[in-house]
């Protein structure tokens, strides 16, 4: 039998034919044999830590108190602030759906999502009737300092006016209208 197939029929005979497998490979006199049969039995043994090793959970459990948070903020503290920031949510989405209102705009997506089911997209600035009362005490204050500042129906460098206002009106183009 060659010592190939020596080495097979150890191999293939389980772990203790291969614990006497890696013992020769050990004490063999060709130096790179030896590094094989080191690097084989580190293998192993990282095989049986991992097998042995007790699975890690997917997420750590969260305890505020333990954050090392500035000032060591407790649970208490937290749950305040959370109010506070659900008050001023609260806030800033009536002034959203207050202004939407007045320029006549989706109060959910303002026709930036496609996938609003209020609007499906198509509810820019003017897409739907502006509420004139809003509009008048929001809007208007605005478009009157703009019109003050313009020497005439172009900008100050003589672009149209419709360059020099900072946001550009998404339910007017021809995507949002085909959409």
């Amino acid at each position: 039998m060659s010592e190939i197939e020596r080495l097979q029929q150890m191999l293939a005979a389980g772990a203790g034919a291969q614990a006497d497998l890696s013992a020769q490979l050990a004490a063999h006199s060709d130096p790179t044999v030896r590094l094989l049969a080191e690097m084989w039995g580190r293998r192993e043994e990282e095989k049986v830590a991992e097998e042995q090793a007790e699975p890690l959970p997917a997420v750590d459990p969260l305890d505020v108190d333990d954050l090392g948070l500035p000032g060591q903020l407790d649970a208490r503290t937290l749950r305040r602030h959370v109010e506070h920031l659900e008050l001023e949510l609260g806030r800033l989405q009536e002034i959203n759906d207050t202004l939407a209102a007045a320029l006549g705009a989706c109060e959910v997506c303002w026709g930036d999502d496609p996938e609003c089911e209020t609007c499906r997209g198509r509810g820019g600035p003017g897409s739907l009737p502006p509420d004139r009362a809003l509009f008048e005490r929001l809007a208007m204050p605005a478009v009157r300092r703009l019109r003050s500042s313009q020497p005439g129906p172009a900008g100050r460098e003589g672009r149209p006016l419709a360059h020099v206002l900072p946001i550009e009106d998404r339910a007017t183009t021809p995507e949002r209208r085909e959409g």
